[in-house]
């Protein structure tokens, strides 16, 4: 065989790897979360934000597709996944999904909300939990020392079941603040996603302890994210990195609290960077 033709045969073997990798391939667990997956190797699951769907990581989903098997998935009630209608855990939804998918063991990204569900599984399925990277963190069990401003606003519109003006209450706030390109979409995810605002409260089942009374006994290898604008999660972010033996903290200037969608580049970066460290 000619040099040529070797030369088009492994072009044409990289070119149908490359799009294998990037094949996506969705679907629902038996309990209702609806999640997809992309790529191949080590596994890293993507946990979204409250008001949010997946489609948050979409630019995340591509560039760690490269290297790895990427999962991502949406929160009860949100996007895509089946809502409340009996008692139920965000990190039994997580766990369902990695059951689901036959994954022993992942790296959890989880920002806001998202952090919440990865935190409690570092402390409660540490077996399964490679590495722990969080941004914008709310661990459970965290109580601020002031309610944020909005929260007067948020209750009013919760108790006269005006969603829309909820939505709107939350996207004026600093929490959803993100660049131009990004807007359109945070918009579409924080209205469409309204309906977890009906889920009966009482349903919702937290983890057998709170995170913040026990952040010493984690010890996955964990990575700690926080925008210098995301103004109500920062002292999460350094009990989080001063209490969890080793954790690392990145501080990205100008980020918000969406700090994906505000930081992309920063945020791939600090996130490759921690991937690759041994």
């Amino acid at each position: 065989m000619k040099p040529a033709c070797f030369a088009v045969i492994a072009m044409i073997v990289a070119v149908t790897s490359s799009a294998s990798a990037q094949s996506i391939r969705s679907g629902k667990t038996a309990t209702g979360i609806a999640y997809d997956v992309r790529g191949a190797g080590p596994v890293v699951v993507l946990l979204t934000g409250s008001n949010l769907d997946r489609r948050m990581w979409d630019r995340e989903a591509q560039w760690l597709s490269g290297t790895r098997t990427v999962v991502r998935y949406d929160l009860r009630a949100h996007g895509e996944s089946d809502t409340a209608t009996a008692p139920f855990s965000h990190l039994a939804d997580l766990i369902s999904v990695l059951d689901e998918l036959k994954i022993a063991k992942a790296t959890l990204l989880g920002l806001s909300a998202g952090s919440t569900v990865a935190i409690d599984a570092a402390l409660e399925v540490p077996e399964r939990v490679e590495r722990l990277i969080v941004a914008g963190p709310a661990p459970s069990g965290y109580v601020p020392a002031q309610a944020p401003p909005f929260v007067k606003d948020m209750i009013a519109a919760l108790q006269a079941r005006d969603y829309t003006k909820l939505s709107e209450v939350l996207l004026a706030t600093s929490v959803f603040a993100v660049p131009p390109a990004s807007q359109a979409l945070v918009r579409e995810m924080v209205t469409k996603n309204d309906r977890m605002w009906t889920i009966d409260r009482s349903l919702m089942r937290g983890p057998s302890q709170p995170a913040m009374g026990r952040l010493e006994s984690i010890k996955t290898p964990t990575l700690v994210l926080i925008g210098d604008k995301d103004e109500f999660q920062q002292e999460p972010a350094e009990q989080l990195a001063k209490r969890i033996p080793g954790a690392r903290i990145v501080r990205i200037a100008n980020g918000g609290h969406l700090l994906n969608l505000t930081s992309p580049k920063e945020f791939q970066d600090a996130v490759t960077s921690f991937l690759l460290a041994r």
